[in-house]
């Protein structure tokens, strides 16, 4: 609701019309009433919270008290997935062995931006480049999840096109840019769903299993069965776009 109500006072405000400042209203209400619910959780389509506080700051003019608690609710998300980091072998600001790994991941790179072009402060620019690092494949597994994008990605992945259509070998016609979920917890990998009528592909690079670089409870495989971890979505996707074009912007 903040999110909407924000949103429509910044259309109002474009064209002239005159439920602006009702609009405006609006959203400085629901953040006060989000601030006093639980705390947001990382960025994603499950959670605007981030994308909603960061409009009222730029553009519904809180006061000085709704400003200062909106920044440090931003710092806060950003701050949780800093201090994960800092005890992670490969620095992952999310856990690995959880749904939605890529996508939180980008959440984060996202709302690292978001709080640095609110209040100035850039202390967390190399955190999110460390997590756009480890997205990309500075990670136990070394591989991407973001299809097309550097030397290693996604294969295989769960989803009847890409796998009838396009190439299954990385090269030629692939889903670029497609972002998949990445590492899953490995009790879920042993139930593998065959799409109806999929060509087997299964991928790990030089031969190796990935099951070589499992561990900490979580797991990757690069199968056509393996929506746990290589199922695209476009939820997942439109994330890693906004965070991309948040980090592009920024620099």
């Amino acid at each position: 609701m903040e999110w909407a109500a924000v949103e429509l006072s910044r259309a109002a405000g474009a064209l002239n019309d005159a439920r602006r400042d009702e609009w405006r209203d609006e959203a400085l209400t629901w953040a006060r009433a989000a601030l006093r619910e639980e705390p947001g959780g990382t960025l994603g389509v499950a959670d605007v919270g981030a994308l909603a506080h960061a409009g009222v700051l730029s553009s519904a003019d809180p006061d000085e008290g709704l400003a200062a608690a909106l920044k440090a609710e931003l710092r806060r998300q950003v701050e949780a997935g800093r201090r994960r980091a800092a005890g992670d072998p490969f620095g992952s600001g999310v856990e690995p062995g959880e749904f939605d790994a890529a996508p939180r991941t980008f959440g984060l790179i996202a709302t690292a931006q978001l709080y640095a072009r609110a209040t100035g402060d850039h202390r967390y620019d190399g955190f999110a480049a460390r997590q756009l690092a480890w997205v990309l494949g500075a990670n136990a597994w070394g591989t991407g999840f973001v299809v097309g994008a550097g030397d290693l990605f996604p294969h295989c992945l769960h989803h009847q096109v890409a796998n009838l259509a396009m190439s299954r070998t990385g090269r030629g016609d692939v889903l670029r840019g497609a972002v998949v979920n990445g590492p899953n917890a490995a009790r879920l990998l042993g139930d593998r769903d065959a799409l109806g009528g999929a060509r087997p592909c299964s991928y790990a690079p030089k031969g190796a299993p990935w099951s070589e670089f499992d561990g900490h409870g979580a797991a990757y495989a690069d199968d056509v069965r393996a929506w746990q971890t290589v199922e695209p979505a476009d939820d997942f996707t439109a994330t890693a776009l906004y965070a991309l074009s948040l980090t592009a912007g920024g620099s």
